[in-house]
């Protein structure tokens, strides 16, 4: 298992898997929301590849307990001063499609292994966007543009974490991030795996 960890160079601010000699990744180097963020897993490896389409798609979602085993290699000052754990919501149609949300199962384990709990109706996704995959850069942005809202009660937290399974873009956390930075909430995130 320990060979689904990844050990390569890292963005400095979100520790997305990078290549040599860069200190920012692609999506760091542009605007962010975010202040800091984590990334477990290197999507390109096909184990970590498996876990999440299994968990995701076939409805598998059991596997991903297995993040409990690879607690050692979490860079936990991502919860330093965070006092909620937000998972990304998804669309009230597309979860009972799925029937769960994988990155809410995600912010569970995550909240076992820091004791901040998860908050649930903190950001609410209100419209109903296309598939993330396959978009570009820009697409992706204009696709999830005014798909989140804000509940007002978020105003009681001064920082929180976002959790993700896969960040590509990072256009997602960003979104999410954008709308908690309206009541000057801190962000730092933390996504499953990565692509380079």
């Amino acid at each position: 298992m320990n060979d689904m960890v990844y050990k390569g160079p890292r963005c400095i601010k979100c520790s997305k898997p990078v290549n040599q000699n860069t200190l920012l990744c692609s999506n760091c180097s542009q605007k962010t929301y975010y202040e800091k963020g984590f990334v477990l897993f290197s999507y390109n490896n096909q184990k970590v590849a498996n876990l999440i389409k299994w968990s995701k798609f076939s409805g598998h979602f059991y596997y991903l307990n297995s993040i409990k085993h690879f607690k050692e290699h979490i860079d936990f000052s991502i919860f330093d001063g965070v006092e909620a754990l937000i998972a990304v919501p998804m669309h009230r149609k597309d979860l009972q499609k799925r029937g769960y949300n994988q990155s809410l199962i995600i912010a569970k384990i995550l909240s076992t292994l820091s004791g901040i709990c998860v908050y649930y109706d903190i950001i609410e996704k209100t419209l109903q966007t296309k598939p993330q995959v396959g978009l570009k850069r820009h697409e992706r942005q204009n696709n999830l543009r005014n798909a989140f809202v804000l509940n007002p009660k978020a105003k009681k937290f001064k920082k929180v974490l976002i959790v993700d399974d896969v960040v590509t873009t990072a256009s997602t956390i960003n979104e999410c991030a954008k709308v908690l930075s309206s009541l000057d909430i801190k962000v730092n995130f933390f996504a499953l795996a990565s692509e380079f």
